[in-house]
């Protein structure tokens, strides 16, 4: 019986160490995942200036713009993903801040146009 009890105790140490770890594993995927998202929007507004000459500004304050960007910007598709980061573009038609700000209290990220990034 103290051989059943002394293995549960380990697995549930085991298990408890786990999970600390998963979570940790699960925060830096989304963090890659905004600051993927960030690369998109800067190679996206590079292209968007060679062809209009000016960058894309979404129109309205810096607030969850991830629907604006991703009709605006990306044509319609699908590129940017806000379940856990909102993404925002504030400056005007020459210089232009791209913003991902975490829904739950984690990290946030930025990049500009000169590719200057907070990560």
């Amino acid at each position: 019986m103290i051989e059943l009890l002394v293995v549960v105790a380990i697995i549930g140490i085991l298990s408890a160490i786990g999970i600390v770890a998963y979570r940790g594993f699960i925060e830096n995927t989304k963090e890659k995942q905004a600051q993927t998202g960030l690369q998109s929007i800067y190679l996206a507004q590079v292209e968007y200036r060679s062809i209009n000459k000016i960058y894309y500004v979404a129109s309205g304050g810096c607030g969850d713009q991830t629907s604006n960007l991703n009709n605006g910007l990306f044509g319609g598709d699908v590129t940017l993903n806000n379940d856990n980061y909102r993404y925002c573009i504030s400056g005007s038609s020459n210089a232009f801040t791209a913003n991902a700000y975490s829904k739950f209290g984690g990290k946030n990220f930025w990049i500009k146009n000169t590719n200057q990034k907070s990560w």
